[in-house]
């Protein structure tokens, strides 16, 4: 018995095979009437559809067999499937190929074989239309070309199925997208949002990889990709992929455009890579055995890629456009996320305005007030003190009065910037109003205060200041207060600072005073 060697495509073709989706599925009417048909066109007692799998054959429709699969090894079928062209047995008894094949020396006793390859594209075929009969027969160039054209019918028919299913994915798939969109203005999450459209475009397209990526800049004007979500089938799927990422709170960002991805966001056309290693030789796609990067637009712009990896045997013309016709859908998505972007940015600003001062972005009065709320509640809580600096620069109207508005702003922001460097990260800053500051110390107590008030006071008194050639004296007062351990309001501690800091000035400036209890 021969059996032949597979075919040169071997793999595409079983990848052909798996999306036409027809193994193991139950009997359909549309293939049953076909093998009636060639039964009786032909006059013969068995007729088969037979789909080669990698080691077995299975039967789609049958009339006069009861088995549904044989292995591969023994199939006439695969003879065709090897060498792609019909095949013609007269006589099996008297064909050193099959002469002691099992299903011609066993029950099956088959005699006469004609198969033709069943061809869904130019390279592969995934099986045939195959005649049976038990006595030897002739099998002329007519009869062989009416076999023929029946299984070009029956390619067709399988066409049709597929694009159907296709079609019926592409709508669950469109609905996915919307709901995506609604779920994603419901509750802004981008990343869950994106998660349900590529888990369903992984079962679509047939891949073991997905992910949608937007366009984006940073703070520092570099452009990168932000990932928030990456589906996968197997773990060595993402191996390639994860080096070239850097992962935050949020997601994945791969920074820059000089990758694939960035290629097809510059055409605005599809990219496809079927042959990774000869398309790029550097390794960058080592791992993958296919690739597609789809740009995402909404309208005439670019918002983002759909990148889908390992789909075997290829993305051909037909899935790309398919999938390209959702990307619009995915393109308005990052569109309405980055519009929410904008108002989250645009609010934040807001919020960051209301709660600093204009001049030396410190925190203003009221945000400052707040802050002191919230320590007076841990005092409540945890009976942890705290202490209060009130500040004021010395002379500051005469500096003013004689050197104008520009000045009094440049020293200001200066010693704003001198007292940042001063405190400690937990201790809040605020410009008071005017040349006065007002400085929280959390768990700070009288001594420690009063050190560094101090420490302030030396610091702004050296503070090296030049205004239009002129070196400019800065001396400050420092009034301090403990909040009491029987506890206090706000408004109580912040007025024995201030009458302390008077009492500063009174006592010569350039000093600290502790407030009384």
């Amino acid at each position: 018995m021969h059996t032949p060697d597979p075919p040169p495509h071997e793999q595409a073709r079983q990848a052909l095979l798996a999306r036409t989706a027809l193994l193991d599925t139950p009997a359909e009417e549309a293939f049953d009437r076909v093998v009636q048909l060639a039964s009786g066109l032909f006059g013969v007692p068995v007729a088969l559809i037979s789909l080669i799998d990698s080691e077995r054959q299975w039967f789609k429709a049958k009339v006069g067999v009861d088995v549904c699969e044989t292995p591969r090894a023994i199939s006439f079928c695969n003879h065709v499937v090897s060498q792609g062209d019909m095949l013609v047995v007269s006589n099996a008894l008297l064909d050193e190929r099959f002469a002691d094949n099992p299903l011609v020396t066993g029950e099956l006793a088959i005699r006469f074989y004609a198969g033709a390859p069943l061809r869904l594209d130019a390279h592969n075929v995934i099986g045939t239309l195959c005649l049976l009969d038990h006595r030897p027969r002739r099998f002329g160039p007519r009869q062989r070309a009416r076999l023929q054209q029946l299984a070009d019918t029956l390619c067709e028919l399988i066409r049709q199925r597929m694009l159907l299913q296709l079609a019926e994915r592409q709508s669950k798939l469109l609905l996915t997208i919307n709901q995506a969109q609604s779920s994603f203005l419901l509750d802004r999450d981008l990343g869950a949002a994106c998660s349900t459209i590529l888990h369903s475009l992984l079962a679509m397209s047939q891949t073991t990889l997905a992910f949608i990526a937007s366009c984006q800049v940073d703070d520092r004007d570099s452009c990168y990709l932000d990932i928030p979500s990456i589906a996968h089938l197997e773990a060595r799927a993402l191996q390639w992929l994860m080096p070239q990422l850097s992962h935050d709170s949020r997601g994945y960002r791969l920074y820059g455009f000089d990758h694939v991805y960035g290629q097809a966001i510059a055409e605005g056309e599809p990219l496809v890579i079927n042959q990774p290693a000869l398309y790029d030789d550097s390794g960058a796609l080592e791992g993958i055995q296919s690739l597609l990067v789809i740009p995402c637009f909404f309208h005439l712009s670019v918002m983002g890629v759909l990148v889908l990896a390992n789909r075997a045997g290829g993305f051909d013309q037909e899935i790309v456009e398919h999938l390209t016709t959702l990307s619009d859908g995915i393109g308005t998505l990052l569109h309405v996320r980055g519009l929410e972007m904008a108002r989250q940015a645009a609010e934040a600003e807001l919020a960051r305005q209301a709660t600093l001062d204009p001049l030396t972005g410190l925190l203003n009065r009221r945000a400052f007030l707040e802050r002191c709320l919230q320590n007076q509640q841990r005092f409540t809580r945890y009976q942890q003190r705290f202490s209060l600096l009130m500040l004021d620069l010395d002379h500051f109207k005469a500096l003013n009065d004689r050197l104008g508005h520009p000045a009094g702003d440049y020293v200001l922001k200066e010693v704003s910037r001198q007292l940042r460097r001063t405190l400690r990260e937990i201790d809040s800053l605020a410009r008071w109003g005017g040349e006065e500051f007002c400085i929280m110390l959390p768990q700070e107590q009288e001594q420690e205060a009063m050190q560094l008030a101090q420490r302030l006071c030396h610091t702004l008194a050296s503070l090296p200041l030049q205004w239009q050639g002129e070196t400019l004296r800065i001396t400050a007062s420092i009034g301090v207060a403990t909040l009491n351990a029987s506890g206090e309001t706000t408004d109580n501690l912040i007025a024995r600072a201030d009458a302390a800091m008077y009492q500063a000035k009174a006592a010569g400036r350039n000093r600290s005073w502790l407030a009384l209890p």
